[in-house]
């Protein structure tokens, strides 16, 4: 049986997940590919126990990217330093890379394609995109005949974990917080999970691929989950909703929507029942219609499984893909379009001084003819009064103009989410 050899960048929990897959489902792999995928080396700052002693072992992860045995380097150190000239050192040498780093491919995904092609080379990045949620696969082969009309995706399972505690045990969001870090949803800094970045390199990378544009994280509008309340969880389910941190694209014709946002959407709706540490991915295209992917979006083994997937077509040699499914000089340079200039619905959540607070025709005094509202709620707490407000259709810069000239003496505090509706 022919070989496949491996060098393994990165032996944290993703880098065990590959060896122990490799190690304990040899046999099912072997059987699949045809190919005996095996470690022939890895790289890292300390040797680990549970490695095979015939292994070799590198303290310079660059060594594998000049290694003649090696065939394919699987890089799981993450970031854009080390691990992007590993990548780069390897293409040059002739090996094929499988890679989980999505910072990587969404900051420098045109130099990458460009290198790619230039050394005929190849890059599996399976599990750089919702685990092992086959999405990568799906927007580039079985959806390669569709165009993507507009897709809707929750790719971190931290911030989907702290949303659904926060509304199903009534708690805020430091504490929930807390929680998902002691039980290993959460980093210790989880910093990129919560203030949406993370989110936002997946959301490029399939942007890309969906678009055929080049990717843009720069210009991705990003917004976390740090300032969502119960308060606002609350009120969004008494209109009808739950609150999800969503990555969103949308074909526009002459620009493309690129935001990740918290936002409304209604609990009747199949995306807003995904729940917990799930990733979920719901894409309209334009001849299968609307597709829907659920499943874990993170842990050892289930970024592990990702990456093994790609190890098995490089070994059957269906790695002949662009990287962003289409050649680098033809990806578009569509614009992305400014926060400023979205068009939706909106939640405006208002607290107001109980004392200055007129009894009857609340919505009048607040906004006057400005803008129309659809749906109020109102809650008393003491002092004051919360309240939420679903208005009509409206652009962005219109809603920001008219709460930044709302009567500061009757309202304490305001904010506003966007709300979305995929009728589906």
């Amino acid at each position: 049986m022919k070989k496949l050899r491996v060098g393994l960048a990165g032996l944290g929990t993703v880098g065990k997940g590959v060896y122990d897959i490799l190690q304990k489902d040899a046999k099912l792999i072997s059987l699949r590919s045809q190919t005996k995928i095996e470690i022939v080396a890895v790289a890292s700052r300390s040797k680990k126990d549970f490695l095979d002693p015939k292994i070799k072992f590198y303290p310079d992860v660059i060594a594998l990217a000049f290694d003649p045995e090696i065939e394919v380097v699987v890089e799981v150190i993450g970031g854009c330093g080390i691990a992007k000239e590993l990548l780069e050192e390897a293409l040059k040498n002739g090996k094929k890379v499988v890679t989980a780093n999505k910072a990587l491919l969404a900051e420098h995904g045109l130099e990458i394609a460009k290198l790619v092609e230039k050394h005929n080379g190849y890059i599996g990045f399976e599990a750089a995109v919702a685990g092992a949620n086959p999405i990568i696969k799906s927007f580039k082969e079985g959806l390669a005949a569709n165009e993507f009309k507009e897709f809707y995706a929750i790719l971190n399972g931290t911030c989907n974990f702290i949303l659904t505690k926060m509304k199903d045990e009534k708690r805020d969001f430091a504490g929930v917080l807390k929680e998902a870090q002691k039980m290993g949803y959460a980093e210790a800094d989880p910093t990129l999970d919560i203030n949406g970045t993370d989110t936002a390199h997946k959301l490029t990378i399939l942007a890309a691929i969906a678009s055929q544009n080049q990717p843009d994280f720069k210009q991705t509008y990003i917004e976390g989950i740090e300032k969502i309340s119960f308060n606002d969880i609350k009120l969004a389910e008494e209109f009808g909703y739950k609150i999800k941190l969503l990555a969103i694209y949308k074909n526009l014709g002459d620009a493309l929507q690129q935001t990740v946002y918290p936002a409304l959407v209604k609990s009747s709706e199949k995306i807003a029942q995904v729940d917990g540490p799930f990733n979920a991915v719901l894409a309209l295209a334009s001849n299968a219609d609307w597709n829907m992917t659920i499943g874990r979006g993170a842990g050892g083994l289930t970024t592990g499984s990702a990456i093994v997937s790609d190890l098995i077509d490089i070994a059957c040699k269906r790695d002949k893909s662009f990287l962003f499914n289409a050649k680098a000089a033809d990806l578009d340079q569509k614009p992305i379009q400014a926060i400023s200039e979205h068009v939706g619905k909106y939640f405006l959540r208002m607290k107001i001084d109980k004392s200055k607070a007129r009894k009857t025709d609340l919505v009048q005094a607040i906004f006057g003819d400005k803008i129309k509202i659809e749906q109020v709620n109102f809650i008393d707490c003491n002092e004051e009064i919360l309240c939420g407000f679903i208005t009509g259709e409206q652009k962005e810069k219109n809603i920001i103009a008219i709460l930044k000239n709302l009567d500061l003496e009757l309202i304490k505090s305001v904010g506003f989410l966007r709300i979305e509706e995929t009728n589906f």
